[in-house]
């Protein structure tokens, strides 16, 4: 919990170093087995948010990112993705994650070669141009993305979050992410924001969430005006974020805003009253990690 006189930040990255402990990583629970997706969060927070704490509290976050970072080299497969976890053999929808704190933290050249030639290579599946695929999904499916999972569709979240670690490599104006981009405006709800998937099905509009949508509006920055869609999903949010406190919503909504130079003033309450809920719980690690995300000084940098 926050100390009287004592910003949330500093209680959380307090906090989520403790979950760490003495491991490599990060577990979804306290104790639990390493696993990437958590690390990736934890450590982009904490780099997010440097240069708020004293001394130690700084070289301790310092090495544990160093410290993660050689860990998730070490379980990178011959093919150049990561998995869930270290023990398993797929699938590689964290891999973006893992580029973006290499990139970040520096160095592990090789590890990011191979990531970026392994995100350019992986495809969701996709109908062609003259299939004559009805679209009782609502989207175009002939854009190529990425999917959750080998062999299967493309999904906005592991879609965007391969536009964005692309784009950190220097990659942005490369064809799978221009093509990326272009399946990310198309899943736009006409209403504002965006749905996990489709955008509607069998003809009804789907109903947009707050997490998704701060995703695709980060992706989207500094390539599209802000006009149109972007607009509708920062209304959608200004709307939706003030009765959120789930971590992930909340966290991805404001990141989203903030990379558009749009997020409310109330923003920084609500991130707190966020951690007040999250604090003191074996599965906090992520949530910890996106509400520093979304609060520190050097969040939405870390994307560019």
């Amino acid at each position: 919990m926050v100390d009287r006189g004592e910003d949330w930040r500093s209680a959380a990255r307090r906090e989520l170093l403790g979950l760490r402990g003495r491991q490599r990583g990060w577990g979804y629970r306290k104790g639990a087995a390493l696993a990437v997706e958590p690390t990736c969060l934890a450590c982009l927070g904490l780099l997010a948010t440097r240069g708020g704490d004293d001394s130690e509290s700084a070289a301790e976050a310092k090495a544990a990112v160093e410290g993660s970072g050689d860990w998730l080299a070490t379980i990178q497969r011959p093919d150049g993705s990561l998995g869930v976890a270290g023990s398993t053999s797929g699938p590689g929808w964290p891999t973006p994650l893992g580029l973006l704190v290499w990139r970040a933290a520096g160095g592990r050249e090789d590890a990011r070669r191979r990531g970026v030639e392994w995100l350019l290579r992986e495809e969701g599946e996709h109908a062609t141009p003259s299939s004559g695929a009805a679209p009782i999904l609502g989207h175009d499916m002939t854009l190529v993305g990425w999917p959750w999972v080998d062999g299967t569709h493309s999904w906005l979240e592991p879609t965007a979050t391969a536009v964005l670690a692309l784009r950190a490599a220097g990659l942005g104006a490369h064809p799978r992410c221009v093509e990326g981009l272009r399946l990310i405006r198309d899943r736009a709800i006409d209403a504002g924001g965006w749905n996990y998937g489709n955008k509607a099905a069998f003809g009804r509009a789907l109903r947009p969430q707050p997490g998704p949508s701060g995703i695709a509006l980060l992706a989207l920055a500094s390539q599209d005006p802000r006009a149109g869609i972007v607009d509708r999903a920062i209304r959608y949010l200004h709307e939706t974020l003030p009765g959120i406190r789930a971590c992930a919503s909340l966290g991805w909504g404001l990141l989203g805003l903030r990379a558009w130079d749009a997020a409310p003033v109330e923003a920084d309450r609500w991130l707190a009253e966020a951690f007040q809920h999250a604090s003191g719980r074996p599965d906090a690690a992520s949530k910890l990690a996106l509400l520093l995300l979304a609060g520190g000084d050097h969040g939405t940098r870390l994307f560019e």
